[in-house]
């Protein structure tokens, strides 16, 4: 006998539609959430939702200009990669997510569209990251794809 926490095909239809969402803000460790979350999508048969927060980061530390020219490079690199999964599972339903500044404000706005969400080991917690979690119920499944010693 099992013991079962919710049922299977009660949990299936909460999350029904519901996406694996990971944020890419272009550091090596978004890479690796990024990689995780490809693969999560696949074994959940699941959409898979980019946020591509690497805005935020880029205007905080560099002139419009150059915020530009990070932008595009950090879009061309996504896309590449993306391109690489839809090669490998063309029946992937991706799709990126521009105009958020992080996971926890897309959550806020869009609590039920996550059924997971996908961080990297030096993701920064916060107040507010929780509380969205929290709000949405979504899973939480932190990587680490660089052993560390």
């Amino acid at each position: 006998m099992t013991d079962t926490l919710i049922d299977p095909a009660a949990a299936s239809a909460l999350t029904a539609g519901a996406a694996v969402v990971v944020e890419a803000d272009g550091r090596t460790a978004s890479n690796d959430a990024l990689h995780t979350a490809i693969e999560e999508a696949l074994l959940r048969g699941a959409p898979l939702r980019v946020l591509t927060t690497w805005g935020a980061r880029h205007r905080e530390m560099y002139d419009a200009t150059a915020v530009a020219e990070r932008d595009r490079l950090s879009a061309a690199q996504l896309e590449r990669r993306l391109a690489r999964a839809l090669k490998r599972a063309p029946e992937l339903d991706v799709l990126s997510i521009d105009g958020y500044d992080s996971a926890a404000e897309y959550l806020t706005e869009h609590p039920e569209s996550a059924q997971v969400l996908v961080l990297d080991a030096d993701h920064p917690d916060s107040p507010g990251l929780q509380t969205a979690l929290e709000r949405s119920g979504c899973a939480v499944l932190t990587c680490d794809r660089r052993h560390r010693l």
